[in-house]
């Protein structure tokens, strides 16, 4: 009776200290160890590069923890483009004869923004989004804010003003390819320009407007018409928040903006009816720029 005590003793702490762990130490079972490091990619904070340390492994499993799938590469690449923060991910370490040990560690990757927008009117679902670009604190300008939400099929766009802005007619410039030196280089503002299409109209309003692409090499003034604003813009229109703030959000399709670079640019020039000019966004200086803005990528690194 005392041997069956004994053995039902060892096996129970046999099970307890099973073959995985969490705690970021390597792991081993059966000859196999099970341990891996990764580093950041450096123009990329969302990828990451994990190196497989494991020892007595054949083949291998990563759960990268965002639920997507398994990925089979001994030292994968992975973007995390669903999931960031604290996220933790598993190596299982196998061999021929069927033996396995495994080991999870945490990671950190930046946090995923996921918005739906709806260009309805309602702003609500804009309050997750941050401020690109802020000119409230001088209340000079008509326009004062804006957001901008590129993810899925569509670049979103929030603008919010004094009561002042109106939106009667614009022409908004969009360097769509992230590259200045290409499109229209804007006297108006020379830092960062370079804009590839033009939307021109009162299509804020939901009246009329049309959009035109480019065509002058050497930077200068020169566009062709693509379409009328109805075939490519939704917008809510400029819609009184309270008494000192009115606002409106419009969105335009990718596939109207060729070639997405990793970032677009955006300027306004708001007008009257008569054509005359109200206001500039951002406010024309000799330095000025457009409103940059980073695309999110989208793009998932599938065991690569």
């Amino acid at each position: 009776m005392k041997k069956l005590r004994f053995l039902y003793y060892f096996m129970a702490i046999s099970l307890l200290a099973g073959c995985g762990n969490d705690n970021n130490e390597a792991d081993s079972d059966g000859g196999i160890i099970a341990d891996f490091s990764f580093t950041v990619d450096a123009n990329d904070a969302s990828k990451f590069i994990f190196t497989n340390l494991s020892q007595g492994a054949t083949s291998y499993r990563w759960d990268f923890g965002d639920l997507n799938f398994y990925c089979e590469k001994e030292s994968p690449t992975y973007r995390y483009t669903k999931v960031g923060g604290e996220i933790k991910v598993t190596l299982t370490a196998m061999n021929d004869s069927g033996q396995e040990a495994y080991i999870t560690k945490t990671i950190t990757a930046p946090v995923v923004l996921n918005v739906d927008i709806a260009i309805d009117g309602n702003f609500a679902d804009w309050a997750e989004v941050p401020v690109v670009y802020d000119e409230s604190a001088s209340g000079a300008n008509t326009m004062q804010k804006i957001k901008i939400w590129g993810g899925g099929n569509y670049v979103n766009f929030y603008i919010e003003g004094n009561p002042s802005m109106k939106m009667e007619v614009v022409d908004m410039y969009i360097n769509a390819d992230g590259n200045s030196s290409t499109g229209l280089i804007s006297w108006q503002w020379p830092t960062s320009s370079g804009a590839d299409f033009l939307v021109e109209g009162a299509f804020l309003n939901n009246y009329w407007g049309d959009l035109y692409k480019h065509n002058n090499p050497s930077g200068g003034w020169g566009w062709d018409y693509i379409n009328s604003a109805d075939s490519f813009i939704t917008s809510s229109g400029v819609v009184n928040v309270n008494a000192q703030t009115t606002a409106l959000e419009f969105r335009i399709a990718k596939s109207k903006l060729g070639s997405l670079g990793s970032y677009i640019g955006i300027a306004i020039s708001e007008l009257n009816e008569g054509w005359a000019g109200v206001a500039d966004f951002p406010k024309v200086t000799g330095t000025s720029s457009f409103v940059i803005y980073e695309l999110p990528n989208q793009a998932v690194t599938l065991c690569e």
